[in-house]
């Protein structure tokens, strides 16, 4: 039988009980991203793509293309929020028309199924109000996106943020919050040089609902840098 958060209970025991699923009303969210070529002009969003993400502005039903043929036909799980800020999701076809549920954000997809093979051949886009609201890199499987919006009727605690990279350069990585349309504030800011680093917050940052999360980076030349943050989500 499920029960309530005792938030005095030892972190690792009370980790274990929400992924498990023992709190009715808390739950884990785990995101990762990777962006493979951040430049140092300009910050940009870890994800799939190479640039800052852009936020859909008008809630409308998604669509699912692939830059390869051999993909049509297979499915992909969208998941995100309407306009209202609550939960929603929806299985589309690859190649196929618009689905029914509107979407107000995107922040993961995955495939459900592939016509070829066991993951997908080429780069699938999911297109909402004509932007890229997602993208799943060529035989990856699923998005690699560090962003997420907190459901209107959660809160949100902040407890890591993780950055990676590859080569020996700076890299300066921020974690930033926008509540409802508002201004992006920075709530994480940290620098390293290469190598993997972790932020673990003891007293974790309190992120409202609706609000929009997500990591941007920048490096000293160009890099892939790969980053995360993982929440406590609890009802409002």
């Amino acid at each position: 039988m499920s029960k309530k958060l005792n938030h005095n209970q030892p972190s690792l025991n009370t980790g274990l009980a929400i992924a498990i699923g023992e709190f009715k009303d808390t739950q884990a969210i785990n995101k990762f991203g990777y962006n493979s070529a951040v430049g140092n002009s300009a910050w940009e969003t870890v994800w799939d793509g190479n640039n800052e993400y852009t936020y859909i502005d008008t809630a409308g039903t998604a669509v699912v293309t692939s830059d390869d043929s051999d993909d049509n036909g297979g499915t992909v799980l969208v998941s995100g929020l309407d306009a209202n800020y609550d939960e929603v999701e929806e299985t589309l076809t690859i190649g196929g028309g618009a689905g029914s549920v509107e979407f107000y954000r995107v922040f993961r997809a995955q495939m459900v199924t592939a016509n070829t093979g066991n993951v997908n051949q080429g780069n699938i886009t999911i297109t909402v109000d004509t932007k890229t609201a997602a993208k799943i890199t060529e035989q990856i499987g699923q998005t690699l996106m560090a962003v997420y919006t907190v459901p209107r009727t959660k809160t949100a605690y902040l407890i890591q943020i993780d950055a990676g990279s590859a080569k020996d350069l700076e890299h300066e990585i921020r974690l930033v919050i926008k509540h409802n349309g508002g201004v992006w504030n920075t709530k994480s800011y940290h620098t390293q040089r290469g190598g993997f680093n972790a932020l673990v917050f003891e007293v974790p940052i309190h992120i409202p609902a609706e609000s929009d999360v997500e990591i941007k980076v920048k490096a000293s030349a160009t890099s892939a840098v790969s980053a995360g943050f993982e929440l406590i989500l609890v009802d409002a």
